[in-house]
């Protein structure tokens, strides 16, 4: 249990490359109108599990991370592709990790990655338990640990192999219904990323065509698809009308 863990690791000492030491220590738990500020900015219940782990802790007030918080850092956007992200963690530059909250939820789960630079969408942990026992195997400046794995290779590696998409004329193939549905909506110079049974390492790159690409998602299916945005008409074209 994730409040279990939580318990676990407080004291724990990391030692990075540096030999800087992180002696992990927790924030205090959640307080009554915190827990009524969150639950009324959900869109789905809190469950038992979320609700004891604040009864122990908000979040780590010192660990590997710039911040790993249970109250939702918020500020994260790309509503596109997560249309009520949870965000758990930053690493100070603008990179998060975000939970794909959904209606209905009951299983917080699971945790991806959201970088910008390079654009990438990486699937990280199961849940927020495995997320923070990632954060905590070791230094996250370890080429070993889960957290550097995905932070600096995994999604490099995203970034210049797009591995796993399949284009509409694939998924129209499929024997998968939701693939099939999905695709006959898209262009077709789309690509598709199936994410419903990811795994560490699996991902796409949300900014593959520059900062305005389209992302689209098959409603609250782990699905999504990148194209290139529609072309806007040269000045000459706009100046004559065509």
């Amino acid at each position: 249990m994730l409040a279990d863990a939580l318990r676990e690791i407080e004291g724990r000492r990391l030692v990075d490359a540096d030999g800087e030491v992180t002696v992990i220590t927790l924030q205090p738990p959640a307080t009554d109108e915190q827990l009524r500020r969150l639950e009324a900015g959900l869109p789905c219940p809190l469950p038992d599990e979320i609700r004891d782990a604040l009864s122990v802790t908000t979040g780590l007030a010192d660990g590997p991370l710039e911040s790993f918080s249970l109250l939702d850092l918020e500020g994260f956007g790309l509503e596109e592709a997560f249309p009520h992200a949870y965000s758990l963690a930053h690493d100070g530059y603008g990179n998060y990790w975000v939970l794909d909250l959904l209606p209905g939820s009951t299983d917080w789960g699971p945790v991806f990655y959201a970088c910008h630079d390079p654009p990438v969408i990486a699937y990280q942990a199961p849940s927020i338990e495995a997320f923070l026992r990632d954060v905590v195997a070791m230094p996250v400046d370890d080429p070993r640990s889960p957290i550097d794995e995905v932070h600096e290779r995994v999604v490099n590696r995203i970034w210049s192999e797009n591995p796993g998409l399949r284009s509409p004329e694939e998924a129209l193939a499929s024997r998968d219904p939701a693939l099939r549905e999905f695709a006959a909506t898209l262009p077709g110079d789309a690509m598709i990323a199936d994410m419903r049974n990811a795994r560490r390492g699996d991902g796409f790159s949300w900014g593959r065509h520059g900062p305005r690409t389209e992302i689209r998602r098959f409603g609250t299916e782990r699905i999504w698809a990148i194209h290139r945005p529609p072309q806007k008409p040269g000045i000459f074209s706009r100046l004559f009308g065509r």
